[in-house]
């Protein structure tokens, strides 16, 4: 919502920057329009013959010269302006480009004019048949001429022309003088001159119509660039659905010239507003902000899930320990005072609870030594010192460590090699640490293994496997293999996870911390090698590489 919000204040910021800049475009138009009108009252009055007489006060001689207006290219200084004309009392009409009075343009022209009076009969012969088509002049010449206005006035009862007159004494006789202009190559011309000194981004369409007729439109079609360099096409059409992609766009301002094009007006337009550079920039920034903070929120939550999940597994953590020890202590206890008091007359039941309360005693030394093993690897103070030791040693350090769990729990365990002189092969491991590793996966594999379910004693074995890693050729592979009721794909993803156990708490059967993988995954890390648990059909198989060299 911020970020949609902050674009739509963007678009109407820009939308009222365009407003103001096509409110100065019509403002200076107009003012550029009256300017033209107001510097022609300036003409001298005996400008307006094909010769002006002018008297010189130093030798009181008068010299005949041609009028300035007589000079075509004066006539046409800009588009739109199509010439001057001066009319008397009597109608008779003449232009400072053409001496003679004419009374109408038949047989005008002839086959013996040469090019340039050619093009000057062909100037006041224009002039004089959009002035006949004037009503009001005509009005004014049958009244011969009874007013007298010295500035310029407008007749625009021609359509598509403005004709200025102004009625004035030259030598003592009343004749009416003026221009005449083409309004739509003038507007056309003064708009397109104004689109050049503002700057847009878009492109943009402008329409210039009259509103009395509505018929004959202009458009021009404003193109920016990046270089601050604008290119303005300009297009005069009759159906307007030519440019229908045009009068869709987006309207940003219309305008009503004023006097002399009063009733002309200038419509803008755009298809869609393309934001600044700076507001991209800001937009961009604002996006990068709130997606931060989404990613912010999602990390919050993820970590929130993390340490409830965390603080849960470790209440479970708490409460799988407490039982862990409370269980075989108990069960020493028990024993013990029975042995003590002499409860226990048949020295076979003895030996037997002699035996039960040394497993126990184990079982806990295990636990303890795991949960004090976890919390040295917490320490940043400790580290495991790993030494090259050759194989054979470490497969008999196997073999006597992992005895008891064997005998108790009726499991074989079958070790082979892949190596003909495992003497010559060095592991870089800690053995005290390596002991750890070897221990409690047996220890895992032997308390997962479902006896009541699985009835294949042929199954209750664990073998390990040393051979070289396929993938690189310095480190060597040891495979536990186990044959029990093996994990589940989740389980293989969260097994080395500490404080995870497999299953539901509530319906849990098997003993159990959850700290066991976690801190053979540690151990193993520490190490320098590296862990993974790959599900086997049946059991579970856990391979651990670790660097190695040869003699």
């Amino acid at each position: 919502m911020v970020f949609i919000k902050g674009y739509y204040q963007f678009e109407k910021d820009l939308l009222t920057e365009y407003q103001d800049k096509t409110e100065e475009i019509t403002s200076q138009l107009n003012l550029r329009l009256f300017k033209r009108v107001v510097f022609d009252n300036a003409l001298s009055t005996l400008a307006f013959d094909y010769y002006q007489h002018i008297y010189n006060p130093n030798n009181k001689h008068v010299t005949k010269e041609k009028s300035p207006l007589s000079s075509l290219e004066y006539n046409t200084r800009y588009d739109g302006l199509l010439g001057y004309f001066q009319v008397d009392q009597d109608g008779n009409f003449n232009s400072p480009v053409w001496p003679d009075f004419i009374r109408d343009t038949h047989s005008l022209i002839t086959a013996q004019d040469d090019d340039e009076t050619i093009k000057r009969k062909s100037l006041v012969s224009k002039l004089y048949t959009i002035t006949a088509k004037s009503n009001e002049l005509k009005a004014l010449i049958n009244n011969r001429l009874s007013v007298n206005n010295e500035k310029f006035l407008l007749l625009s009862d021609v359509p598509g022309h403005l004709v200025f007159y102004r009625v004035v004494h030259v030598n003592n006789i009343q004749k009416l003088q003026g221009y005449v202009i083409d309004v739509s190559a003038y507007l056309n011309n003064q708009v397109k001159r104004m689109l050049t000194t503002v700057q847009f981004n878009n492109t943009i369409a402008i329409t210039l119509k009259s509103t009395l007729t509505g018929s004959d439109k202009g458009y021009f079609i404003y193109q920016g660039n990046a270089q601050s360099q604008a290119t303005i096409t300009q297009a005069t059409i009759t159906q307007p659905m030519q440019l229908s992609s045009v009068y869709s766009q987006r309207a940003i301002n219309s305008h009503e010239l004023r006097w002399p094009f009063k009733d002309h007006q200038l419509t803008y337009s755009t298809s869609k507003f393309i934001l600044p550079t700076a507001a991209t920039y800001n937009l961009g920034l604002m996006m990068l902000l709130m997606l931060g903070i989404v990613i912010g929120c999602y990390g919050f939550y993820r970590l929130g899930v993390k340490q409830l999940k965390l603080a849960e597994q470790q209440l479970n953590f708490v409460s799988s320990v407490s039982h862990e020890l409370k269980t075989p202590l108990t069960s020493i206890r028990m024993y013990s005072e029975m042995l003590k008091s002499g409860m226990v007359p048949s020295e076979q039941y003895k030996l037997d609870y002699y035996d039960f309360i040394h497993s126990e005693s184990e079982r806990l030394s295990r636990l303890i030594d795991n949960i004090l093993q976890l919390s040295k690897l917490n320490q940043p103070q400790h580290s495991v010192e790993a030494h090259y030791t050759k194989l054979s040693i470490l497969i008999d350090m196997i073999e006597s460590k992992v005895s008891s769990l064997l005998i108790k729990s009726d499991f074989k365990i079958n070790i082979s090699s892949e190596f003909e002189q495992p003497e010559r092969a060095l592991l870089l491991v800690d053995l005290d640490a390596f002991s750890q590793v070897v221990i409690n996966i047996t220890d895992n594999a032997i308390k997962f293994f479902d006896s009541d379910k699985i009835q294949d004693y042929t199954r209750k074995k664990i073998d390990i496997h040393f051979k070289p890693d396929p993938k690189n050729k310095d480190f060597i592979v040891i495979e536990f293999r186990d044959y029990g009721d093996g994990i589940s794909a989740e389980q293989e993803r969260k097994i080395f996870e500490l404080f995870y156990r497999g299953g539901s708490e509530l319906t849990r059967s098997t003993q159990g911390t959850g700290i066991g993988l976690a801190l053979v995954n540690e151990l193993v890390l520490a190490q320098q090698g590296t862990i993974e648990a790959q599900r086997m059909s049946p059991g579970l198989s856990i391979k651990i590489r670790f660097k190695s060299k040869r003699q």
